[in-house]
């Protein structure tokens, strides 16, 4: 059973680690601030939040199961309101972001 158990979080840990690899690539390889930040904010969210979900089921049923399942909602709620406030900031302060994407009026 705790084979099974760590072949499972082993599993959410890669793809985790591999979601937040993907997101650096994308950073270092797309052209402007919104698509870089659009790629950061995904990869950002679903990555951390497999490997936190990969680190309770590593420790089992615990205490420390409870406060990664808080930190689980954290994360899910404040990070994309993180990247819509840091993407409109962009918007409204770029000069050129008319020619870089298509943007609507704010």
């Amino acid at each position: 059973m705790e084979l099974i158990r760590f072949a499972i979080a082993s599993v959410f840990l890669l793809s985790g680690l591999f979601v937040l690899g993907v997101a650096t690539f994308g950073l270092f390889r797309l052209d402007n601030a919104l698509n870089r930040l659009h790629a950061a904010a995904k990869c950002d969210t679903l990555g951390s939040l497999l490997v936190l979900v990969g680190l309770a089921i590593f420790v089992g049923f615990s205490f420390m199961t409870l406060k990664i399942l808080i930190l689980i909602l954290f994360f899910w709620v404040t990070n994309p309101v993180a990247v819509y406030m840091i993407g409109r900031a962009e918007v409204q302060t770029s000069a050129n972001v008319e020619n870089e994407c298509d943007v609507i009026e704010l």
